[in-house]
């Protein structure tokens, strides 16, 4: 039985990767699109957002403190935009002069304008003298003006939360400069100490609030949920989506040659012999899983001689065999039991064939295949654990920026394997009710 399990096996192999158009669309397009994207976003390996365009207009007169010098707050939320000329005063802003492109504005309308004829993301305007007075004194200054365009998904989102930040830590440094003091001077009356102590004290402490929300020591970096520092290579995600997206298309024809063995008596031949219906069932799925592999192994190759090519520092794939190898046969397997399942439910080749190409591509978009989806809203963030390509790509992914071992896909591994199991014994069952197989 072993013998004619492997030669129904071989049979499938030996056909696939003789068919030209198959190899082209098997190994080439998913090769090809891998090094396009990579292409797109470069050799670095990091995502590049261009600089957000932003005006400032500031025309905020400031206060001068118990000590000579000049308080102005809404040059400090001018300076977190737009470098001035005293590089000391811009090293708390440093890492956001990045992030955004800040021009220095006296008309707040033309400001609009340009932000209405796209030229600019936002314009931030504080349009009241005495702004600073009148926070330091309690009082309601006017709010700061933020217009923006709405049409921008990225620039807006930036502006704003710059802004929110400056403006929470200038709150709360103003509300200490106003709470505190008059707390301390509570405190020396209770204890007894002398009005000119207390005054002294009161002032040093004022001071020093100033010198706070002067500072605004305010810092970025990039670092992902676990606090450690990642770098979003493209090629290191989409060579394995399209690899896997495109290797479930392939096991969904390779599942459909079934139907079409049945419709072309190819079967009933077979099992007029002494071949029991399993070890047909056994050797067809046996072929698919090594078309599968031979098709994952040759598009890690490839790409990873093109990514070599293009210059790219880190590796595509990663360095741990284990996991890969483990990772590899459970998404071959959830795939070939995918399309195990859609030829047992169709009724002829063409749709097997129609079928699977439908659901592999839904599950590759639901899946990340295309995009990454970590932004799904809450409500919909469990529908891509539901897809094969979810629990390959990002498996595949972790192992690529050394994140995880092994040990670490587990989870991955044991969600591929759970769908494969469930999926062809679905497809095996149905096959045997149809008492086609």
């Amino acid at each position: 039985m072993l013998a004619r399990i492997t030669a129904i096996a071989w049979k499938d192999l030996y056909i696939t990767f003789k068919d030209r158009d198959a190899l082209i669309y098997m190994i080439a397009l998913p090769v090809l699109l891998s090094a396009i994207i990579g292409l797109a976003f470069g050799t670095s390996g990091d995502v590049q957002l261009d600089a957000v365009p932003v005006a400032v207009i500031n025309q905020d007169q400031g206060v001068t403190l118990p000590d000579g010098t000049l308080l102005n707050l809404g040059a400090e939320v001018q300076r977190a935009f737009v470098p001035s000329s005293d590089p000391a005063q811009d090293t708390p802003y440093r890492a956001l002069y990045d992030l955004t492109d800040g021009k220095v504005y006296t008309d707040f309308n033309q400001a609009r304008a340009d932000v209405e004829d796209g030229d600019l993301a936002a314009a931030i305007a504080i349009t009241d003298p005495q702004w600073t007075a009148q926070a330091l004194a309690g009082g309601s200054p006017a709010p700061i003006a933020l217009y923006y365009d709405s049409g921008r998904s990225i620039g807006p989102s930036v502006v704003r939360a710059i802004l929110s930040a400056i403006t929470n830590s200038m709150n709360s440094v103003i509300l200490a400069q106003q709470i505190g003091p008059a707390a301390l001077a509570e405190i020396g009356s209770t204890l007894g100490a002398d009005e000119a102590t207390v005054a002294q004290a009161v002032e040093r402490l004022r001071g020093q609030a100033m010198t706070l929300a002067e500072a605004s020591p305010i810092r970025l970096e990039r670092l992902d949920w676990q606090g450690k520092r990642r770098i979003f290579d493209a090629m290191q995600y989409f060579a394995p989506s399209m690899a896997i997206l495109f290797m479930s298309f392939a096991m969904g024809a390779g599942a459909a040659t079934i139907r079409t063995e049945i419709q072309q008596w190819t079967l009933p031949r077979i099992l007029s012999t002494p071949t029991p219906r399993w070890v047909f069932m056994v050797g067809k799925l046996l072929g698919m899983v090594g078309t599968g592999l031979a098709q994952m192994v040759l598009l890690i190759a490839a790409t990873t001689l093109i990514a070599r090519l293009m210059g790219r520092e880190h590796s595509v794939w990663g360095n741990d065999l284990a996991g890969l190898t483990a990772l590899l046969l459970a998404v071959v397997f959830a795939a070939v039991s995918l399309g195990l399942l859609v030829a047992a439910l169709a009724r002829s080749a063409e749709q097997a064939s129609t079928y699977s190409s439908i659901v592999s591509m839904v599950l590759g978009m639901l899946g990340g295949s295309f995009i990454p989806i970590e932004n799904l809203p809450d409500a919909l963030a469990w529908l891509p654990k539901l897809t094969l390509n979810y629990w390959g790509i990002r498996g595949f992914f972790d192992l690529a920026t050394g994140e995880e071992t092994l040990a670490g896909i587990v989870p991955n591994l044991a969600a591929l394997l759970a769908m494969g199991i469930i999926l062809c014994a679905a497809g095996l069952w149905v096959f045997a009710r149809r008492q086609e197989v």
